[in-house]
């Protein structure tokens, strides 16, 4: 088996020192035949620190203090900390009492047994690739025990005896059945209370990406929201949360009865795409929500676009409020300095992850990381993470039965990035760019940017786009999106990710290759000859209003708990007819979502408006490519479920208990004054020179 290279860098002044260091171990390393790894090394002056860091193949850097001094030693520390987070950085020192602190381990730079050297190099790096459930999944089935557990497949026997279903088994593959396991075999570990071979896995999960906790979860991060909302909320309390988050948030809110103060988001309604919600909007919900308990936003959006996290968090804390960031669609980000930084590098408490949206793991992988709390320890004297109370929360949401194959695989996609996350998001980026080249100098069509993508009230608040979400504009060509995809599909054999009325969004990942860049822009150069020349083309849009389904609803105001509109009977009643009069001003009983992208046009507790109304019944009607989830039908026609009159009194009288606002002016003087001390410690400590 070919040995993946991994080289080890000495970064020194000493040039006599280093050809001893390196004649030393390099020989070891060509004679090593048992490592996994073929191990390189290599010396470089401080100025070469920079290219060294674009090397893919850098796995650890040697840091020698004595040539380069300490305070050169720990800025280096800090530039690789910054730029390469995966890099293991190993102080080398003649000082007896060196600090360790954030270094991976200390070499003295006396050491004359270079074997002990090498051998400490090694282990570093070959903790780093270990895979300790996908290495015992694999050693148990090699073992080829015989099953006499669930699942009744056995392995597949099942299946691969069967006249009827074994071509299914043959399709599928061997190993697909018999790593299809269960609890039964203890080697494994157990997801509901892991000690071993899984609690190892996510330990080095949480290292990889920088988090204090990680956990694998097995039904994806609509799962995960469920569970950190579960963890921190309790009936009544306040949640300031984007309206235009998951689906699953909301879900979150009716289960655990908790009163959502929405935000809205800034929305293009040339793109009929939702954006981050204003910065301003933020703080001001914050302000006036005392005694909230959390802050929900998604970074980055569906889109793509990412906030400037690090003044939203630390005002949030000020205010005494967890954060969480839902980045389902940002698992890569801690792996390329072009992505950083990261929700939990800005100090967000609970960050969930789809493993699988853009990372190498199996389709419902998610994990869930835990930040540091320490901004708890000075705000109520020590409040630690409840470990045990997570677990639990775990619990109540994870099958007995997970499915082993797809623990292995969040396993082995982050053994991958911590590895090679660098090089493969660098070829990722690049063909991305390539992407974006093509489309600007070969089509009619055009790319859209940040600032594209973003409402003007975004202007000021630093909002970036990932990259790796290409969004083009084919409706300025006359095109039709939806049209457009289907074309792509049916003629290129290409799947896009999703589109509005006039974008096709393509996502750029890990697992794009070269062959699939050229045939994409083969197709969308046939697509722009075809919208040239006018064929297939459709009237070009002159205004917002042009494009059915583009303009997205206003928020209007909540008026009931999401739980107890979701858990009344209600009564349900269609937009045609009489019964749309009566629809105007009823309190919405269920969630109405547009898949994709998932999020609502309403959710539960939320007076119906005529703009929302209108803005359903398009969707409904027109864009026969999304599903629209939570609709009901009545007399084969769709309808929404809303509370009834009696219902709907007793759910307003419960709001106005449960979810009182700040009314007196003793609350008010005391909220304002909070907030002018928050942005006071929030501009001295992100440097602002001025208050607004």
């Amino acid at each position: 088996m070919k040995k993946s290279p991994c080289e080890i860098v000495l970064l020194t002044k000493d040039g006599e020192f280093a050809s001893r260091w390196l004649s030393e171990l390099a020989p070891l390393a060509e004679n090593d035949a048992e490592a996994p790894l073929a191990l390189k090394f290599a010396h470089a002056k401080y100025p070469e620190l920079a290219s060294v860091l674009l090397r893919g193949d850098t796995q650890i850097l040697v840091i020698d203090d004595v040539s380069l001094g300490l305070q050169t030693a720990r800025e280096t520390l800090n530039t690789v900390r910054a730029h390469r987070a995966e890099i293991d950085c190993v102080l080398l020192t003649g000082a007896s009492d060196a600090q360790q602190e954030g270094f991976e381990c200390v070499i003295s730079r006396g050491e004359s047994n270079y074997g002990v050297v090498y051998r400490t190099l090694r282990r570093i790096l070959l903790e780093r690739i270990a895979t300790p459930f996908a290495d015992a999944l694999r050693e148990y089935v090699y073992a080829a025990r015989d099953s006499w557990h669930t699942p009744g497949h056995s392995s597949g026997d099942s299946l691969s005896s069967s006249p009827w279903i074994s071509d299914f088994h043959r399709f599928m593959g061997e190993h697909v059945f018999n790593t299809d396991l269960s609890v039964s075999v203890k080697m494994l570990d157990s997801l509901m209370d892991p000690i071993s071979v899984i609690r190892q896995a996510q330990q080095l999960t949480a290292k990889t990406f920088g988090a204090h906790h990680s956990y694998f979860v097995t039904n994806g991060t609509s799962t995960s929201n469920k569970i950190v909302l579960q963890h921190l909320l309790r009936h009544g309390d306040r949640v300031v949360v984007d309206r235009n988050c998951h689906k699953s948030v909301h879900h979150a809110m009716i289960m655990s009865g908790a009163v959502p103060v929405y935000l809205e988001s800034a929305v293009n309604q040339q793109y009929g795409i939702y954006g981050p919600v204003p910065q301003r909007e933020i703080f001001a919900a914050i302000d006036r929500t005392p005694g909230a308990r959390l802050l929900v936003l998604t970074s980055c959006t569906y889109d793509g676009l990412r906030y400037d996290l690090k003044p939203i968090i630390e005002y949030a804390h000020a205010a005494g409020l967890f954060v969480l960031i839902d980045e389902a669609w940002y698992a890569h980000g801690r792996f390329h300095p072009e992505m950083r930084p990261t929700a939990l590098e800005c100090g967000a408490d609970f960050v969930t992850q789809s493993t699988h949206k853009m990372l190498s793991a199996f389709s419902q992988a998610s994990m869930i990381h835990v930040g540091d709390f320490g901004w708890r320890e000075v705000s109520d004297g020590g409040a630690n993470f409840d470990t045990a109370g997570f677990r639990e929360d775990i619990n109540m949401h994870t099958s007995t039965s997970p499915q082993y194959g797809m623990i292995a695989s969040l396993d082995v996609a982050r053994k991958q990035m911590s590895i090679e996350g660098f090089s493969v998001l660098e070829r990722t980026l690049g063909f991305a760019e390539e992407i974006r080249t093509f489309v600007r100098d070969n089509t009619v069509f055009s790319n859209l940017s940040a600032r594209d993508l973003c409402d003007d009230s975004l202007a000021e608040d630093g909002i970036r786009l990932d990259p790796t979400k290409v969004t083009i504009d084919v409706g300025c060509a006359g095109l039709n999106a939806p049209d457009a995809q289907a074309q792509l599909f049916t003629e290129f054999g290409i799947q896009v990710e999703k589109n509005t009325h006039n974008t096709l969004s393509f996502l750029v990942t890990i697992g794009t290759t070269e062959s699939k860049v050229l045939r994409l822009k083969q197709a969308l150069r046939s697509l722009s000859e075809k919208a040239d020349s006018g064929e297939n083309q459709k009237p070009k849009a002159t205004s917002s209003e042009d494009t059915v389904g583009q303009n997205l609803p206003a928020l209007s105001e909540i008026v009931a708990l999401p739980r107890t509109a979701y858990f009344a009977r209600g009564e349900k009643r269609s937009w045609e007819g009489d019964d749309r009069e009566l629809l105007i001003g009823a309190i919405a009983c269920d969630e109405v979502v547009p898949y994709p992208p998932g999020i609502p046009l309403l959710v539960p507790g939320q007076r119906i408006t005529t703009e929302i109304l209108d803005a359903i019944a398009a969707f409904t009607s027109d864009r026969t490519d999304l599903e629209m989830h939570g609709l009901r039908s009545l007399n084969g026609e769709p309808a929404i479920r809303v509370l009834t009159k009696q219902e709907a009194e007793d759910a307003l009288a419960e709001f106005q208990v449960v979810a009182r606002f700040v009314d007196s002016d003793a609350e008010k003087k005391l909220f304002t004054q909070n907030s002018v001390e928050r942005k006071v410690n929030t501009a001295v400590s992100t440097g602002a020179k001025e208050i607004v």
